[in-house]
């Protein structure tokens, strides 16, 4: 190695190292371009102030990590950078547009609408968003503001009934019937969704509705009023509809259809 090597490396590191995306950003941005997608649900538990914060539901984590689970240090960070003031739990956010985030580190179950992927004066803490479900909306579309550059490691979350405005569960959260024999469902209560196969490899799929669309699936000749398509009635607030794919017949998605049953 010459002396022109050895000057060369350091030049090059420290050029890279200003030009290192900020994953921040980018992470909240990803949220909010895929929040029209059927959200995920995710729970989260947070016991006491040292716990892991972490993200599960049917569609997966929402939170960034290695993979043993721990959080992963954004590389844009600057080596010996000064951390921002800390955060205390019950501190109360003015977060703009009458919107506030209560400061939590002991939770029942909420729901993530994101997270940093960095650590610290956040870490281990959530912000649980309170006031307009419109102002929560916009809020979340707009990447959080600079909630997470204010505070790395943070997570956002909102409570069971903001998270129902904000259309991030499907209308039930437990399977609502059960195929007859000869045919194995696989659900997706966050779409209302169920695709399922017959023995013989012919598919079908099941789609939970709002009992207030009953009537107009029942007589739209495209939807209910055909032969291709079975509606169940409304049972607890909701019906299905049951519509066929390949290797199924007309006949055979009526069967499966006339054969759910509901669970109670």
């Amino acid at each position: 190695m010459n002396d022109h090597d050895q000057l060369l490396g350091p030049a090059l590191r420290d050029r890279m190292r200003s030009e290192n995306p900020d994953l921040e950003r980018l992470a909240a941005s990803s949220l909010s371009a895929g929040r029209r997608l059927r959200r995920r649900r995710t729970a989260l538990v947070v016991a006491g102030t040292a716990a892991a914060v972490a993200g599960i539901g049917v569609g997966g984590a929402l939170l960034s990590g290695g993979s043993d689970g721990t959080a992963v240090e954004d590389p844009g960070l600057v080596a010996g950078a000064p951390e921002p003031e800390g955060l205390a739990v019950g501190q109360v956010l003015d977060l703009g547009n009458g919107l506030t985030g209560t400061v939590v580190a002991e939770t029942k179950a909420v729901h993530i609408l994101g997270a940093s992927t960095r650590r610290g004066a956040g870490t281990d803490l959530a912000v649980l968003l309170s006031g307009p479900v419109a102002a929560i909306e916009t809020y979340w579309s707009g990447g959080f503001g600079d909630l997470f550059e204010t505070w790395p490691g943070l997570t956002v979350a909102v409570e069971l009934l903001d998270a129902r405005a904000l259309s991030m569960l499907g209308l039930t959260e437990e399977i609502p019937v059960t195929a007859p024999t000869g045919w194995t469902c696989e659900w997706f209560l966050m779409d209302d969704k169920a695709s399922c196969t017959a023995e013989d490899g012919g598919v079908a799929g099941l789609v939970i509705r709002d009992a207030a669309d009953h009537a107009a699936w029942t007589s739209d000749p495209d939807k209910g009023a055909n032969a291709d398509v079975f509606v169940t009635d409304v049972h607890d607030g909701i019906f299905i509809s049951v519509q066929g794919g390949q290797g199924t017949t007309s006949a055979e998605i009526q069967e499966l259809g006339a054969s759910l049953e509901w669970i109670d």
